[in-house]
Order: structure tokens, then C-alpha cells, then sequence
């Protein structure tokens, strides 16, 4: 999903820059616009901070409890950052991308987009939820770091999925395996 991930991974990859009129047929590869790749790395970049400052302080109820409105405040960004992130992925079309590199691919590239409606609903969720949530009841502070965890794991699936997606296609693209 973005130029580090095709380094590491050893994927090739045709950059094509804005304006630029090469496409996919052309070039005979995915192409991967450059202005995606930058918007990409941001998002990732910010999804990866606010990650890294909510899992901790979803640790305990006792952290959690402490840091409360962080937790508020964090929960309400991560939201924000998802519908972004989203919006990315499927605006860029790297999912059509996919697809038209390999077709058979196409109901998980579909089933993938609709999870992004099912897990903004759940993140918004719980961002309400837990603006709404009494401190007070460690009950109540359990059930908000379970409800948390349980989202970050479906995210995290979601995006291994995607992923493999990708690889899968680039695989086709590539014709690894033949």
C-alpha cells in the first residue's frame, strides 16, 4: 500500500505521477499514483500514532480511568482518521486496481469495501459510547476496553485481508508461481 511496503515485500511497482498518462494497460502492472502513495503514507502514519497512544491507555480500567478524556478525545479522532482512511482506499481505487488485474478477486475486493461502512459504524459506536459512559463503574470502564480491543482486532484483520488482497493481485500482475 505504499512505496515502503513495495520495497520490503520486493513488489515491483510502476509510480505514476499526477497528470501522467500512463495506466495499467499500458505499463502492463498496477499502477500506483503517486499522490496516493503520499496521501497513503500519511494516513498510515497517523493511524499508526493514534494506535500507539490509545492501546496503552486501554490497558487497565485503572489506566483507562485515568486518562479518560484522552480516551474521549482519542476515540473521536481515531474516527475521524478512519473515515479518512477509508475515503482513501476507496476514492484511489486501488480495490478496481486489483481487481482488474485479477478479476477472481473480486468478491473479496467487494466484501473488503463493505467491511469499511461496518467498521466506521463501529467506531463511531463506540466513540459514542464511550463519551457517554459513566467513570465511575469499572464495569462500565471493562466493557469500553472490551468493546475497544474486540474493534482493534477486526481492524487489524481487515487490514491483513487488504493486504493480501493486494499481494495477491500484484502475484497475478507478476506472474508469480507460473
Amino acid at each position: 500500500m505504499s512505496e515502503t511496503l513495495a520495497r520490503k515485500s520486493g513488489i515491483p511497482h510502476t509510480v505514476v505521477s499526477p497528470g501522467s498518462h500512463k495506466s495499467p494497460a499500458s505499463t502492463g502492472s498496477l499502477a500506483v499514483n503517486a499522490a496516493f502513495l503520499k496521501e497513503i503514507k500519511d494516513d498510515n502514519r497517523q493511524l499508526k500514532g493514534l494506535w500507539d497512544k490509545l492501546v496503552p491507555m486501554f490497558s487497565h480500567h485503572q489506566t483507562a480511568k485515568n486518562h479518560w478524556t484522552e480516551l474521549v478525545a482519542g476515540l473521536s479522532e481515531l474516527r475521524d482518521q478512519l473515515a479518512i482512511h477509508f475515503s482513501l482506499e476507496e476514492a484511489y481505487g486501488y480495490f478496481d486496481e486489483a481487481v482488474d488485474i485479477a478479476p477472481h478477486l473480486s468478491l473479496v475486493a467487494e466484501s473488503l469495501r463493505s467491511d469499511h461502512s461496518k467498521l466506521f459504524a463501529e467506531i463511531r459506536d463506540l466513540a459514542d459510547r464511550i463519551a457517554e459512559c459513566k467513570v465511575d463503574r469499572v464495569e462500565h470502564i471493562e466493557k469500553v476496553i472490551f468493546q475497544f480491543n474486540q474493534f482493534r482486532k477486526q481492524f487489524q484483520r481487515h487490514e491483513e485481508a487488504e493486504l493480501k488482497l493486494i499481494l495477491e493481485s500484484f502475484d497475478d500482475d507478476i506472474g508469480v508461481g507460473d
